[in-house]
Protein backbone atom coordinates (compact mmCIF):
# COMPACT_ATOMS: atom_id res chain seq x y z
CA UNK A 1 0.00 0.00 0.00
CA UNK A 2 1.42 3.42 -0.97
CA UNK A 3 1.20 6.47 0.96
CA UNK A 4 1.63 9.90 0.74
CA UNK A 5 5.32 11.47 0.72
CA UNK A 6 3.95 14.38 3.26
CA UNK A 7 2.20 11.10 5.43
CA UNK A 8 5.94 9.66 5.84
CA UNK A 9 7.81 13.04 6.69
CA UNK A 10 5.00 13.39 9.43
CA UNK A 11 5.70 9.63 10.25
CA UNK A 12 9.29 9.86 10.29
CA UNK A 13 9.30 13.13 12.51
CA UNK A 14 6.62 11.20 15.03
CA UNK A 15 9.00 8.22 14.78
CA UNK A 16 11.83 10.40 16.19
CA UNK A 17 9.77 12.15 18.72
CA UNK A 18 8.49 9.37 20.92
CA UNK A 19 12.28 8.89 21.45
CA UNK A 20 12.82 9.67 25.05
CA UNK A 21 16.81 10.88 23.83
CA UNK A 22 15.25 13.41 20.64
CA UNK A 23 13.66 16.76 22.47
CA UNK A 24 17.40 17.20 23.73
CA UNK A 25 19.01 16.67 20.50
CA UNK A 26 16.74 18.78 18.20
CA UNK A 27 16.78 21.45 20.68
CA UNK A 28 20.56 21.82 20.26
CA UNK A 29 20.45 21.08 16.43
CA UNK A 30 17.80 24.02 16.49
CA UNK A 31 20.04 26.18 18.34
CA UNK A 32 23.38 25.37 16.07
CA UNK A 33 20.78 26.01 13.06
CA UNK A 34 19.29 29.48 14.00
CA UNK A 35 23.04 30.82 15.74
CA UNK A 36 23.24 33.70 13.17
CA UNK A 37 26.81 35.15 13.03
CA UNK A 38 27.53 39.38 12.44
CA UNK A 39 30.50 40.86 12.13
CA UNK A 40 29.88 41.60 15.76
CA UNK A 41 29.25 38.64 17.51
CA UNK A 42 32.53 36.96 18.92
CA UNK A 43 33.29 33.41 17.81
CA UNK A 44 32.58 32.53 21.51
CA UNK A 45 29.09 32.70 21.53
CA UNK A 46 28.87 30.32 19.41
CA UNK A 47 32.05 27.84 20.78
CA UNK A 48 29.21 27.62 23.74
CA UNK A 49 26.88 25.97 22.21
CA UNK A 50 29.37 23.74 21.40
CA UNK A 51 31.08 23.28 24.51
CA UNK A 52 27.79 21.91 26.05
CA UNK A 53 28.12 18.64 24.46
CA UNK A 54 31.71 17.35 25.70
CA UNK A 55 31.60 14.57 23.04
CA UNK A 56 30.72 16.50 20.11
CA UNK A 57 33.78 19.19 21.42
CA UNK A 58 35.92 16.14 21.19
CA UNK A 59 34.71 15.16 17.52
CA UNK A 60 34.62 18.41 16.22
CA UNK A 61 38.96 18.90 17.29
CA UNK A 62 39.61 15.53 15.91
CA UNK A 63 38.11 16.15 12.45
CA UNK A 64 39.76 19.39 12.31
CA UNK A 65 43.13 17.69 13.50
CA UNK A 66 42.69 15.05 10.96
CA UNK A 67 44.67 14.23 7.65
CA UNK A 68 42.21 16.04 5.65
CA UNK A 69 42.79 19.51 7.75
CA UNK A 70 46.36 19.37 8.20
CA UNK A 71 46.95 22.09 6.83
CA UNK A 72 46.02 24.07 9.73
CA UNK A 73 48.43 22.63 12.17
CA UNK A 74 47.28 20.90 15.69
CA UNK A 75 44.19 23.02 16.59
CA UNK A 76 42.87 22.30 19.98
CA UNK A 77 39.76 25.01 20.85
CA UNK A 78 36.84 25.24 19.26
CA UNK A 79 37.56 28.90 18.90
CA UNK A 80 39.84 28.84 16.76
CA UNK A 81 38.50 25.77 14.31
CA UNK A 82 35.76 28.60 14.18
CA UNK A 83 38.21 31.03 13.33
CA UNK A 84 39.90 28.71 10.62
CA UNK A 85 36.94 27.07 9.15
CA UNK A 86 34.66 29.81 9.22
CA UNK A 87 31.35 29.95 11.22
CA UNK A 88 28.77 28.51 8.20
CA UNK A 89 31.39 24.92 8.00
CA UNK A 90 31.54 24.70 11.98
CA UNK A 91 28.15 25.03 12.18
CA UNK A 92 27.53 22.54 9.34
CA UNK A 93 29.80 20.56 10.71
CA UNK A 94 28.15 20.56 14.45
CA UNK A 95 25.25 19.77 12.93
CA UNK A 96 26.08 16.87 10.92
CA UNK A 97 28.24 14.94 13.77
CA UNK A 98 25.61 15.42 15.89
CA UNK A 99 22.95 13.64 13.52
CA UNK A 100 25.32 11.21 12.48
CA UNK A 101 25.61 9.92 16.23
CA UNK A 102 22.02 9.75 16.78
CA UNK A 103 21.09 8.12 13.52
CA UNK A 104 23.67 4.98 14.54
CA UNK A 105 21.22 4.57 17.49
CA UNK A 106 19.67 2.28 15.45
CA UNK A 107 22.19 -0.37 14.88
CA UNK A 108 20.53 -2.49 12.02
CA UNK A 109 23.18 -3.82 9.60
CA UNK A 110 21.82 -1.82 6.47
CA UNK A 111 21.41 0.97 8.17
CA UNK A 112 24.99 1.49 9.29
CA UNK A 113 25.85 0.47 6.26
CA UNK A 114 23.72 3.62 4.81
CA UNK A 115 24.97 5.72 7.16
CA UNK A 116 28.88 4.55 5.90
CA UNK A 117 28.72 5.00 2.64
CA UNK A 118 27.42 8.55 3.01
CA UNK A 119 30.44 8.92 5.21
CA UNK A 120 32.59 7.34 2.09
CA UNK A 121 30.75 9.72 0.17
CA UNK A 122 31.53 12.73 2.04
CA UNK A 123 35.36 12.33 1.77
CA UNK A 124 35.18 11.07 -1.76
CA UNK A 125 33.65 14.83 -2.31
CA UNK A 126 36.12 16.34 0.26
CA UNK A 127 39.28 14.64 -1.92
CA UNK A 128 37.50 15.69 -5.53
CA UNK A 129 37.10 19.00 -4.69
CA UNK A 130 40.53 19.28 -3.43
CA UNK A 131 41.73 18.15 -6.73
CA UNK A 132 39.61 20.48 -8.92
CA UNK A 133 38.79 23.33 -6.73
CA UNK A 134 34.98 22.78 -7.90
CA UNK A 135 33.35 23.91 -4.71
CA UNK A 136 34.97 24.82 -1.18
CA UNK A 137 36.46 21.48 -0.03
CA UNK A 138 34.42 21.31 3.61
CA UNK A 139 31.06 22.12 1.88
CA UNK A 140 31.65 19.47 -0.25
CA UNK A 141 32.21 17.08 2.87
CA UNK A 142 28.53 17.86 4.55
CA UNK A 143 26.83 18.10 1.29
CA UNK A 144 27.67 15.02 0.12
CA UNK A 145 27.42 13.13 3.77
CA UNK A 146 23.31 14.63 3.71
CA UNK A 147 23.04 13.77 -0.02
CA UNK A 148 21.36 10.17 1.30
CA UNK A 149 19.66 12.15 4.67
CA UNK A 150 15.91 10.72 3.13
CA UNK A 151 17.29 7.21 2.94
CA UNK A 152 18.90 7.43 6.56
CA UNK A 153 15.82 8.49 8.36
CA UNK A 154 14.04 5.83 6.71
CA UNK A 155 15.80 2.91 8.13
CA UNK A 156 16.43 4.42 11.20
CA UNK A 157 12.31 5.46 11.85
CA UNK A 158 11.14 2.88 9.43
CA UNK A 159 12.90 0.04 9.34
CA UNK A 160 10.64 -1.86 8.07
CA UNK A 161 9.52 -0.27 5.42
CA UNK A 162 13.51 -0.37 3.72
CA UNK A 163 12.39 -4.36 4.30
CA UNK A 164 9.49 -3.90 1.74
CA UNK A 165 11.43 -1.95 -0.46
CA UNK A 166 13.58 -4.71 -1.02
CA UNK A 167 10.96 -7.21 -0.85
CA UNK A 168 9.30 -5.13 -3.94
CA UNK A 169 12.39 -4.37 -5.94
CA UNK A 170 13.30 -8.59 -6.11
CA UNK A 171 9.09 -9.45 -7.17
CA UNK A 172 8.72 -6.26 -9.42
CA UNK A 173 12.69 -6.51 -10.61
CA UNK A 174 12.62 -2.73 -10.50
CA UNK A 175 14.87 0.39 -9.16
CA UNK A 176 15.47 1.09 -6.21
CA UNK A 177 13.87 4.90 -6.43
CA UNK A 178 10.58 3.18 -8.03
CA UNK A 179 10.12 1.20 -5.05
CA UNK A 180 10.30 3.51 -2.64
CA UNK A 181 8.31 5.84 -4.94
CA UNK A 182 5.20 3.23 -4.84
CA UNK A 183 5.51 2.43 -1.00
CA UNK A 184 6.34 6.09 0.73
CA UNK A 185 4.55 8.39 -1.97
CA UNK A 186 7.75 10.09 -2.65
CA UNK A 187 11.53 9.33 -3.22
CA UNK A 188 14.13 9.43 -0.74
CA UNK A 189 15.73 12.95 -1.36
CA UNK A 190 12.22 14.01 -1.27
CA UNK A 191 11.55 13.02 2.03
CA UNK A 192 15.30 14.01 3.24
CA UNK A 193 14.28 17.57 2.19
CA UNK A 194 11.21 17.67 3.68
CA UNK A 195 11.81 16.86 7.26
CA UNK A 196 15.30 18.68 6.48
CA UNK A 197 13.17 21.57 6.22
CA UNK A 198 11.27 21.01 9.27
CA UNK A 199 14.65 21.11 11.05
CA UNK A 200 15.47 24.70 9.31
CA UNK A 201 19.02 22.76 7.60
CA UNK A 202 20.97 25.66 5.37
CA UNK A 203 19.44 25.67 1.95
CA UNK A 204 22.62 24.59 0.57
CA UNK A 205 22.45 21.08 2.48
CA UNK A 206 19.00 20.66 1.18
CA UNK A 207 19.22 21.28 -2.25
CA UNK A 208 22.41 19.04 -1.92
CA UNK A 209 20.15 16.03 -1.33
CA UNK A 210 18.67 16.07 -4.90
CA UNK A 211 19.84 13.57 -6.94
CA UNK A 212 21.00 14.41 -10.50
CA UNK A 213 19.49 12.44 -13.14
CA UNK A 214 19.99 11.75 -17.23
CA UNK A 215 20.70 15.41 -18.63
CA UNK A 216 21.05 17.23 -15.52
CA UNK A 217 24.38 15.43 -15.12
CA UNK A 218 25.93 17.16 -17.92
CA UNK A 219 26.07 20.94 -18.87
CA UNK A 220 28.86 23.92 -18.54
CA UNK A 221 30.56 24.14 -15.45
CA UNK A 222 29.35 27.73 -13.93
CA UNK A 223 31.49 30.12 -12.13
CA UNK A 224 29.34 32.42 -10.88
CA UNK A 225 27.96 32.96 -6.93
CA UNK A 226 24.72 31.99 -8.40
CA UNK A 227 25.47 28.46 -9.00
CA UNK A 228 27.10 27.31 -6.40
CA UNK A 229 24.08 25.27 -5.16
CA UNK A 230 24.33 23.59 -8.29
CA UNK A 231 28.19 22.82 -8.00
CA UNK A 232 27.21 21.01 -4.46
CA UNK A 233 24.26 19.49 -5.50
CA UNK A 234 27.10 17.69 -8.63
CA UNK A 235 29.10 16.75 -6.69
CA UNK A 236 27.51 15.68 -3.80
CA UNK A 237 25.23 13.16 -6.70
CA UNK A 238 28.56 12.46 -8.35
CA UNK A 239 30.19 11.26 -5.17
CA UNK A 240 27.24 9.27 -3.60
CA UNK A 241 26.77 7.37 -7.21
CA UNK A 242 30.80 6.78 -7.03
CA UNK A 243 30.26 5.19 -3.62
CA UNK A 244 27.28 3.22 -4.12
CA UNK A 245 28.97 1.47 -7.56
CA UNK A 246 32.04 0.23 -4.60
CA UNK A 247 29.46 -1.19 -2.69
CA UNK A 248 27.49 -3.24 -5.74
CA UNK A 249 29.40 -4.15 -7.81
CA UNK A 250 30.94 -8.01 -7.55
CA UNK A 251 34.58 -7.62 -8.63
CA UNK A 252 36.78 -4.77 -9.67
CA UNK A 253 36.30 -5.20 -13.34
CA UNK A 254 32.88 -3.92 -12.69
CA UNK A 255 33.39 -1.43 -10.51
CA UNK A 256 36.12 0.06 -13.03
CA UNK A 257 33.48 -0.07 -15.99
CA UNK A 258 30.33 1.81 -14.10
CA UNK A 259 32.72 4.26 -13.10
CA UNK A 260 33.88 5.00 -16.75
CA UNK A 261 30.80 5.26 -17.31
CA UNK A 262 29.71 7.73 -14.39
CA UNK A 263 33.01 9.81 -15.37
CA UNK A 264 31.22 10.00 -18.95
CA UNK A 265 27.73 10.95 -17.79
CA UNK A 266 29.35 13.95 -15.44
CA UNK A 267 31.91 14.61 -18.21
CA UNK A 268 31.40 18.20 -18.62
CA UNK A 269 32.00 18.85 -14.47
CA UNK A 270 34.25 15.64 -13.81
CA UNK A 271 35.79 14.32 -16.74
CA UNK A 272 39.38 15.15 -16.58
CA UNK A 273 39.51 13.07 -13.27
CA UNK A 274 39.36 10.36 -15.33
CA UNK A 275 43.25 9.24 -15.03
CA UNK A 276 43.41 10.23 -11.36
CA UNK A 277 39.75 8.57 -9.55
CA UNK A 278 42.16 5.45 -8.63
CA UNK A 279 44.16 7.59 -6.46
CA UNK A 280 41.61 9.77 -5.33
CA UNK A 281 39.16 6.60 -4.39
CA UNK A 282 42.50 4.94 -2.43
CA UNK A 283 42.74 8.23 -0.82
CA UNK A 284 40.14 8.60 0.77
CA UNK A 285 39.73 5.24 1.93
CA UNK A 286 42.67 5.79 3.79
CA UNK A 287 41.22 9.28 4.94
CA UNK A 288 37.95 7.06 5.91
CA UNK A 289 39.17 4.70 7.68
CA UNK A 290 40.55 7.95 9.96
CA UNK A 291 36.82 9.37 9.33
CA UNK A 292 35.38 6.52 10.55
CA UNK A 293 36.66 6.26 14.02
CA UNK A 294 35.42 10.21 15.08
CA UNK A 295 32.21 9.39 13.67
CA UNK A 296 32.33 6.04 16.21
CA UNK A 297 31.36 3.58 12.58
CA UNK A 298 32.62 0.01 13.40
CA UNK A 299 33.48 -0.83 9.52
CA UNK A 300 33.92 -4.16 10.02
CA UNK A 301 30.25 -5.00 10.77
CA UNK A 302 28.95 -3.38 7.49
CA UNK A 303 28.88 -5.15 4.06
CA UNK A 304 30.80 -1.76 2.68
CA UNK A 305 33.90 -2.71 4.31
CA UNK A 306 34.01 -5.95 2.29
CA UNK A 307 33.64 -3.99 -0.94
CA UNK A 308 36.40 -1.56 0.42
CA UNK A 309 38.65 -4.08 0.23
CA UNK A 310 37.72 -5.80 -3.16
CA UNK A 311 38.61 -2.42 -4.51
CA UNK A 312 41.82 -3.28 -2.97
CA UNK A 313 42.12 -6.45 -3.84
CA UNK A 314 42.35 -7.54 -0.13
CA UNK A 315 40.56 -10.35 1.34
CA UNK A 316 38.59 -9.73 4.73
CA UNK A 317 39.27 -10.76 7.96
CA UNK A 318 36.85 -13.10 9.61
CA UNK A 319 34.52 -11.01 11.40
CA UNK A 320 34.73 -11.81 15.14
CA UNK A 321 31.20 -13.54 15.98
CA UNK A 322 29.22 -12.67 18.86
CA UNK A 323 30.05 -15.68 20.81
CA UNK A 324 33.44 -14.57 20.37
CA UNK A 325 33.56 -10.89 21.91
CA UNK A 326 34.47 -10.41 24.93
CA UNK A 327 31.75 -8.89 25.44
CA UNK A 328 29.38 -11.57 24.78
CA UNK A 329 27.52 -9.56 22.01
CA UNK A 330 26.94 -6.49 24.46
CA UNK A 331 26.99 -3.47 22.48
CA UNK A 332 29.94 -1.08 23.35
CA UNK A 333 27.56 1.47 24.25
CA UNK A 334 27.08 0.10 27.17
CA UNK A 335 30.20 -1.94 27.66
CA UNK A 336 33.62 -0.51 26.74
CA UNK A 337 37.27 -2.07 27.88
CA UNK A 338 39.02 0.63 30.28
CA UNK A 339 41.97 0.41 27.77
CA UNK A 340 39.97 2.16 24.89
CA UNK A 341 38.03 4.65 26.85
CA UNK A 342 41.69 5.65 28.30
CA UNK A 343 43.00 6.06 24.94
CA UNK A 344 39.70 8.50 23.69
CA UNK A 345 40.32 10.57 26.58
CA UNK A 346 43.67 10.94 27.58
CA UNK A 347 44.31 13.92 26.04
CA UNK A 348 41.80 15.60 27.48
CA UNK A 349 43.22 16.46 30.82
CA UNK A 350 43.47 19.57 32.30
CA UNK A 351 47.52 20.06 31.88
CA UNK A 352 46.93 19.32 28.13
CA UNK A 353 44.02 21.13 27.50
CA UNK A 354 45.92 24.43 28.88
CA UNK A 355 49.33 23.58 27.62
CA UNK A 356 47.58 22.90 24.01
CA UNK A 357 45.24 25.71 24.48
CA UNK A 358 48.59 28.06 24.60
CA UNK A 359 49.96 26.64 21.78
CA UNK A 360 47.21 27.53 19.94
CA UNK A 361 47.22 31.04 20.85
CA UNK A 362 50.67 31.34 20.40
CA UNK A 363 50.22 29.70 17.16
CA UNK A 364 47.38 32.84 17.01
CA UNK A 365 49.85 35.94 17.83
CA UNK A 366 52.51 34.31 15.53
CA UNK A 367 50.22 34.38 12.76
CA UNK A 368 47.55 37.61 11.37
CA UNK A 369 45.12 37.59 14.35
CA UNK A 370 42.19 39.48 16.07
CA UNK A 371 42.40 40.27 19.44
CA UNK A 372 38.96 39.35 20.49
CA UNK A 373 39.50 35.78 18.70
CA UNK A 374 42.66 35.70 21.01
CA UNK A 375 40.25 36.51 24.02
CA UNK A 376 38.02 33.41 23.14
CA UNK A 377 41.21 30.84 22.43
CA UNK A 378 42.15 31.78 25.78
CA UNK A 379 38.78 32.04 27.51
CA UNK A 380 37.69 28.48 26.15
CA UNK A 381 40.69 27.31 27.28
CA UNK A 382 40.06 28.39 30.88
CA UNK A 383 36.87 26.93 30.52
CA UNK A 384 37.66 23.44 29.47
CA UNK A 385 41.22 23.08 31.28
CA UNK A 386 39.24 23.71 34.49
CA UNK A 387 36.69 21.28 33.91
CA UNK A 388 34.18 22.89 36.60
CA UNK A 389 31.08 21.30 37.68
CA UNK A 390 27.79 22.64 38.74
CA UNK A 391 27.13 26.14 36.83
CA UNK A 392 30.67 27.17 36.34
CA UNK A 393 31.46 30.13 34.30
CA UNK A 394 34.36 31.58 33.05
CA UNK A 395 33.92 35.58 31.65
CA UNK A 396 35.91 38.48 30.43
CA UNK A 397 35.38 41.56 31.19
CA UNK A 398 36.42 44.86 29.34
CA UNK A 399 36.70 48.30 30.67
CA UNK A 400 34.49 50.76 29.55
CA UNK A 401 36.04 53.23 27.39
CA UNK A 402 34.55 56.29 28.50
CA UNK A 403 33.44 54.96 32.09
CA UNK A 404 35.24 53.21 34.82
CA UNK A 405 32.93 50.06 34.40
CA UNK A 406 34.49 46.71 33.66
CA UNK A 407 31.44 44.81 31.64
CA UNK A 408 31.07 41.44 30.46
CA UNK A 409 32.13 40.74 26.56
CA UNK A 410 32.85 36.94 26.41
CA UNK A 411 31.61 34.23 28.24
CA UNK A 412 31.35 30.81 28.52
CA UNK A 413 29.26 28.48 30.38
CA UNK A 414 25.15 28.91 31.60
CA UNK A 415 23.22 31.63 31.92
CA UNK A 416 25.98 33.86 30.11
CA UNK A 417 23.30 36.35 28.77
CA UNK A 418 21.59 37.20 31.59
CA UNK A 419 24.78 37.59 33.72
CA UNK A 420 26.26 40.41 31.08
CA UNK A 421 22.98 42.44 32.27
CA UNK A 422 24.21 42.73 36.34
CA UNK A 423 27.73 41.55 36.17
CA UNK A 424 28.94 45.45 35.89
CA UNK A 425 32.07 46.34 38.23
CA UNK A 426 32.76 49.70 38.94
CA UNK A 427 36.25 51.04 39.50
CA UNK A 428 36.17 53.07 42.17
CA UNK A 429 39.68 52.71 44.29
CA UNK A 430 36.55 51.08 46.52
CA UNK A 431 37.66 48.06 49.61
CA UNK A 432 35.94 45.15 47.81
CA UNK A 433 37.36 42.22 45.98
CA UNK A 434 37.34 43.72 42.41
CA UNK A 435 38.74 47.02 42.64
CA UNK A 436 41.82 45.62 45.21
CA UNK A 437 42.36 42.81 42.26
CA UNK A 438 42.73 45.71 40.52
CA UNK A 439 44.28 48.15 42.64
CA UNK A 440 47.03 45.67 43.59
CA UNK A 441 47.46 43.89 40.62
CA UNK A 442 46.49 40.17 42.26
CA UNK A 443 45.38 37.22 41.43
CA UNK A 444 42.91 36.24 43.67
CA UNK A 445 40.80 33.13 44.74
CA UNK A 446 37.92 33.13 46.53
CA UNK A 447 37.62 29.77 48.25
CA UNK A 448 34.07 30.28 49.72
CA UNK A 449 31.50 33.09 48.78
CA UNK A 450 29.83 32.77 51.81
CA UNK A 451 32.52 33.42 54.22
CA UNK A 452 31.62 35.89 56.90
CA UNK A 453 35.23 37.47 56.11
CA UNK A 454 34.62 37.30 52.48
CA UNK A 455 31.05 38.45 52.84
CA UNK A 456 32.44 42.03 53.83
CA UNK A 457 34.31 42.52 50.73
CA UNK A 458 32.20 41.42 48.33
CA UNK A 459 29.98 44.59 46.52
CA UNK A 460 26.20 44.26 47.21
CA UNK A 461 25.76 44.35 43.62
CA UNK A 462 27.61 40.92 43.37
CA UNK A 463 26.14 39.77 46.79
CA UNK A 464 22.62 39.81 45.22
CA UNK A 465 23.10 38.12 42.51
CA UNK A 466 25.47 35.27 42.69
CA UNK A 467 24.80 32.22 43.65
CA UNK A 468 25.57 30.35 47.22
CA UNK A 469 28.32 27.70 47.50
CA UNK A 470 30.68 28.93 44.67
CA UNK A 471 34.68 29.80 44.48
CA UNK A 472 35.72 32.42 42.21
CA UNK A 473 38.53 33.47 40.35
CA UNK A 474 40.15 36.83 39.46
CA UNK A 475 42.39 37.67 37.34
CA UNK A 476 43.13 41.92 36.25
CA UNK A 477 44.22 42.78 32.97
CA UNK A 478 46.62 45.93 33.69
CA UNK A 479 48.58 47.01 30.73
CA UNK A 480 50.63 50.47 31.18
CA UNK A 481 49.75 50.62 34.27
CA UNK A 482 45.50 51.16 33.56
CA UNK A 483 43.44 48.65 34.14
CA UNK A 484 41.79 47.03 30.96
CA UNK A 485 40.00 44.42 31.42
CA UNK A 486 39.59 41.36 33.92
CA UNK A 487 38.91 37.09 33.75
CA UNK A 488 36.53 36.00 36.11
CA UNK A 489 35.72 32.31 36.78
CA UNK A 490 33.42 30.44 39.13
CA UNK A 491 32.49 27.39 39.89
CA UNK A 492 30.94 25.15 43.02
CA UNK A 493 33.04 25.10 45.75
CA UNK A 494 33.62 21.48 45.88
CA UNK A 495 35.25 21.46 42.56
CA UNK A 496 38.08 23.65 43.99
CA UNK A 497 39.48 21.17 45.71
CA UNK A 498 40.44 19.41 42.11
CA UNK A 499 41.91 22.59 40.77
CA UNK A 500 45.79 21.97 41.18
CA UNK A 501 48.41 24.96 41.33
CA UNK A 502 49.69 24.12 38.38
CA UNK A 503 45.96 24.73 36.91
CA UNK A 504 46.25 28.21 38.70
CA UNK A 505 49.34 29.00 37.08
CA UNK A 506 48.24 28.27 33.81
CA UNK A 507 45.31 30.73 34.47
CA UNK A 508 47.96 33.14 34.73
CA UNK A 509 50.14 31.97 31.40
CA UNK A 510 46.89 32.94 29.83
CA UNK A 511 46.23 35.96 31.18
CA UNK A 512 49.67 37.18 30.52
CA UNK A 513 49.35 35.76 26.30
CA UNK A 514 45.93 38.11 26.11
CA UNK A 515 48.25 41.13 27.85
CA UNK A 516 50.96 40.73 25.05
CA UNK A 517 48.06 40.22 22.66
CA UNK A 518 46.52 44.07 23.71
CA UNK A 519 49.70 45.08 23.96
CA UNK A 520 50.04 44.13 20.10
CA UNK A 521 46.56 45.09 18.72
CA UNK A 522 43.81 47.46 19.91
CA UNK A 523 40.13 46.42 19.92
CA UNK A 524 38.21 45.40 16.92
Amino acid sequence: MTQSKSATKDQIIAKLQQRSDFPAMSNTVKMINEFKMTEDTPVSEFANIVLKDYALTSKILKIINSVNYAQFGEVTTVSRATILLGMENIKNLALTLMLFDYLQKNNIVEHIDTIVKSLYSGVLAQNIANEISFVDNEEAFICSLFHTFGKMLVSFTLPEKTVEIKNLMDERDITEDSAVLSLLGGRYEDIGMAVAKEFNFPNKIIYSMHKLRGMGMQGTVATSDTDKLYKLNCISSFANELSNIISICSNRKDMDEKIANLLGAFRDHFGGLSGKIEDIITASMTSFEEFSGIFNVNLNTVPFKRQMLAWAGKTEKPAVTSEESPFGGVSSDVLQRIDVIFESEKQDTPDSIFAKGIQDINSSILSSFALNDIVSIALETIYRGMQLSGEARAVFLVKDVKLPVMNIRYGFGSGIEDMKKWFNVAIDGGNDIFNVAIEKQNDLVIKDIESPDVLKVLPDWFKSKVSPGIFGVLLPIIVAKKPVGMFYIEGDKKGLQKISASQLNYLRILRDQTVVAIKQKRWS
